[in-house]
């Protein structure tokens, strides 16, 4: 009998691992975070439901690893835009134009919405939900590094709380175009009211706000 080695016995947990999380986000979006059990995810991902509960002991705890790998999908991209050799100003401008790009508009933002939701009205704090506070902290680092450069390379008024000013652009953007695009099915059925003509203004205002 050949003995599986230990790197090989990982990988194979790590893929069980992502498959179960992916299995189960799309159970989530399809009938809603309250109405799916854990046999309907063993049942989706072809697995029994001790060896689910053996990754998951709790539903709270595998929707919480849903949402952090939610938030984890757009690090690296963050990152790049961050990095870039761009003014701070134009690299914000992307960023926000990423935040609110139509493919970043779908499952993600509808999962986000749902989770939120679901944690605040939680009786006690959900199992891990600590991993998902410091992945968005993860990610507000990122932004600071724009932040930074943003006070040297004078593409950004130096005359404003620079930090609270930026964190506010990017909360207040990436809120107003998730929630009209959800809304965008039953809302905003004329041509000059359409979500994407909103977050342009939106933009707009938001970023002459910053201009030197």
């Amino acid at each position: 009998m050949v003995m599986e080695s230990t790197g090989l016995r990982e990988k194979k947990k790590n893929a069980r691992y992502r498959s179960i999380v992916n299995k189960a986000e799309q159970l989530f979006l399809d009938k809603g975070l309250d109405h799916v059990q854990m046999q309907d995810i063993a049942d989706a991902d072809g697995i029994g439901i001790a060896t689910l509960f053996r990754y998951f002991p709790k539903k709270d705890k595998l929707i919480v690893a849903v949402a952090v790998a939610n938030l984890e999908k757009n690090i690296e991209t963050y990152k790049e835009l961050a990095g870039s050799n761009q003014t701070a100003y134009e690299r914000l401008e992307q960023v926000l134009d990423f935040l609110t790009k139509d493919d970043q508009l779908q499952s993600a933002v509808k999962f986000r919405e749902a989770f939120e939701s679901y944690a605040s009205f939680a009786k006690s704090p959900l199992d891990d939900i600590q991993d998902y506070i410091d992945t968005q902290k993860e990610i507000a680092r990122i932004f600071m590094s724009i932040i930074d450069d943003g006070r040297t390379d004078g593409s950004i008024r130096t005359n404003i709380p620079v930090k609270e000013t930026l964190i506010t652009i990017i909360n207040a953007y990436g809120t107003f175009g998730n929630n009209i695009a959800l809304k965008s099915p039953i809302s905003y059925l004329e041509d000059d009211i359409a979500p994407a003509n909103q977050r342009r203004i939106l933009k707009e205002m938001l970023l002459t706000y910053i201009r030197p």
